[in-house]
């Protein structure tokens, strides 16, 4: 029966706390944070120096 009354029918399945595609979202994004603040960390470092050739090079010029 579609439309019943009883509170048990009413209500399906509840959702679980928490899914382990949520999780795994989660967990990328804190290691693409961890990589990303190491690239900015090495990149406040005296011998770190942006070499124009190697760019360029990368970008195909």
């Amino acid at each position: 029966m579609p439309f019943s009354s009883s509170p048990e029918a009413s209500h399906s399945e509840a959702p679980p706390a928490h899914r382990p595609g949520r999780v795994w979202r989660v967990a990328r994004v804190l290691i693409l944070l961890a990589v990303l603040g190491l690239a900015f960390v090495g990149h406040l470092s005296p011998a770190m120096k942006l070499q124009w050739e190697n760019l360029m090079a990368l970008c195909g010029f």
